[in-house]
């Protein structure tokens, strides 16, 4: 069985992450809305605020799921959410890791375009 993940930032085709999706099936360029990003040292983050958040969604099997969660430190840095992504015509439900530390001192940063 498959899930599907919508990635923003170091898990992005050519950034420094993007290895732990090797395996997994590229399905296309999106956005979430309802969102911003900020960054937090050298990784962003994204937050409930106001814009759109772009990335990319991928399918993914429970084993990787997994060490999505790892690397994301699920359930204290991130929690992952169910949330809608508009990828080309239509809207799919992907797992979404959003930040749960505070982004008071943090710098809002821009979500580039695909």
């Amino acid at each position: 069985m498959e899930d599907l993940v919508f990635v923003y930032g170091t898990l992005k085709r050519g950034r420094d992450l993007h290895h732990y999706l090797q395996k997994s099936e590229f399905l296309g360029e999106g956005f979430i809305e309802g969102y911003e990003m900020y960054l937090v040292s050298w990784y962003p983050a994204v937050v409930k605020g106001i814009g759109k958040v772009y990335g990319e969604v991928y399918a993914v099997d429970l084993e990787t799921l997994k060490v999505l969660d790892r690397v994301e430190d699920e359930g204290r840095l991130y929690k992952r959410v169910k949330e809608k992504v508009k990828i080309e015509d239509r809207y799919v439900n992907c797992w979404v890791y959003i930040y749960q530390g505070s982004t008071k001192n943090l710098k809002r940063i821009k979500s580039g375009r695909f």
